[in-house]
């Protein structure tokens, strides 16, 4: 008798202890964009903090208790709570290890839910959860359902629902959060490196550019991933080696390159005039090339769009690293002397990655400088004025491919991130390259 009471009183202390090591969660309101009412937001809110109960990895704080802990700190955040800092300041006043909050919507007839962990000592997102619905407000349901027990690591609970969503991390392997806190990914074909792109809105355009590059607009996008670097030349090399594939250049006899009035015509990308290492981006692609290549690895090209978000983030600013130029934050040449400006280290072409202090917002490399990168979208002057707010693709057809981000023989006003040029998609330039896109 006395060994059962020993073998009850341990199990008692053993399941206190596990309770009282238990991470403590809170869940705040979601946010609503559209197509949802404020009883239905509520009822999913709930929805998503009993099954956090339900699952039991987290000491959960419930409604109640949060309200009044936070009415009695002053909590002075009105309507949802959503964004990072809203989440890190309730989640010390609450006292807890976590918040989760996020962003549900209807565009058309998809529910998008973005859902998010924060860690509340260092700020960072631990988890992030982002999937597409049809049908009812019902499918919902089973959305926060699966988010709890993602959130709390178990991964195989097999729930039933109607998603739209394609599997989008297929052939993708995850390596690391960045510094910036962003999630990357390794592309198993060609060893790509893609950063995740989180679903928001953003500011596309600018008034201080070109005609083309108005009106300013706020655009939303879906998650997307995006390279990291540039396409290296060795990438391009083993592309051509596996598939036997002719580019554009090298179909017509090269590109056409004028160096002292004597016209060059031997130019491709594995014989390029300006002499680029294994690791630096591979130029002298045509548009057609560089789709070619993303079809193999399973990749695409960015959109217009969705490249701009990646080089500026969302707060509107004029280069990767912020609003003000500076020529040692990336490989740029001078409007005078295009070809011999080495102000930045590099007289020419420089590897990708090779200027850490440039990066976007994102973490992504060489969004300004080193070479234009072809984008997907066909080329329209006044395309902003008419252009969906919700993942634009470009117009419908034209005759012109859009490219980014300012090549290394331009100045800083063509580094800008909100600037274009365009090219006919047969067109192969030594400054043109490009990165993928999923």
């Amino acid at each position: 008798m006395k060994r059962m009471v020993l073998v009850l009183v341990a199990l008692v202390f053993f399941s206190v202890a596990a309770f009282a090591q238990k991470l403590t969660v809170s869940v705040m309101d979601l946010n609503v964009t559209e197509g949802l009412s404020g009883k239905e937001v509520v009822m999913l809110t709930d929805k998503l903090l009993n099954e956090f109960v339900t699952v039991g990895t987290y000491k959960v704080v419930e409604r109640s208790k949060r309200d009044e802990i936070l009415k009695e700190q002053g909590f002075q955040q009105s309507g949802a709570c959503d964004q990072g800092a809203c989440l890190v300041e309730a989640g010390q006043l609450l006292g807890v290890q976590k918040m989760v909050g996020g962003t549900i919507g209807k565009l058309g007839v998809v529910y998008a839910v973005e859902l998010r962990v924060m860690d509340v000592k260092t700020g960072e997102i631990d988890m992030a959860f982002s999937r597409k619905y049809t049908g009812d407000v019902s499918n919902l349901l089973d959305a926060m359902k699966e988010a709890a027990f993602e959130f709390s690591g178990n991964r195989t609970q097999n729930i039933s629902m109607a998603s739209t969503e394609q599997n989008t991390d297929k052939g993708l392997t995850f390596l690391q959060k960045n510094k910036q806190g962003y999630k990357e990914y390794r592309n198993e074909k060609d060893g790509s490196v893609l950063i995740e792109i989180p679903a928001s809105k953003f500011t596309m355009g600018s008034n201080d550019g070109e005609n083309d590059e108005n009106p300013v607009h706020t655009v939303y996008l879906d998650k997307y991933y995006i390279g990291k670097y540039e396409v290296t030349v060795n990438q391009f090399r083993k592309f051509v080696n596996s598939t036997g594939y002719k580019t554009d250049a090298e179909k017509a006899g090269g590109a056409y390159i004028y160096d002292d009035g004597v016209k060059k015509t031997d130019a491709n990308w594995n014989n390029p005039y300006f002499i680029q290492a294994d690791n630096s981006p591979v130029t002298y692609v045509s548009w057609n090339d560089a789709k070619t290549y993303c079809d193999w690895v399973g990749l695409r090209l960015p959109t217009e769009a969705e490249w701009e978000k990646a080089a500026r983030g969302t707060d509107g600013r004029s280069y990767p690293w912020g609003n003000s130029w500076d020529g040692n934050k990336c490989n740029h040449g001078s409007s005078l002397s295009p070809y011999i400006d080495a102000s930045d280290g590099y007289e020419k072409i420089s590897p990708v990655g090779s200027f850490p202090s440039g990066v976007s917002p994102y973490g992504v490399y060489d969004m300004a400088g080193n070479v234009w990168e072809w984008c997907n979208d066909w080329y329209g002057d006044s395309y902003y004025s008419i252009s969906p707010n919700t993942n634009p693709a470009g117009p419908s057809y034209g005759t012109t491919k859009v490219l980014r981000g300012g090549g290394w023989v331009f100045n800083a006003d063509f580094c800008r991130s909100a600037n274009r040029i365009h090219y006919g998609p047969v067109a192969r330039v030594y400054h043109n390259g490009f990165r993928p896109a999923k």
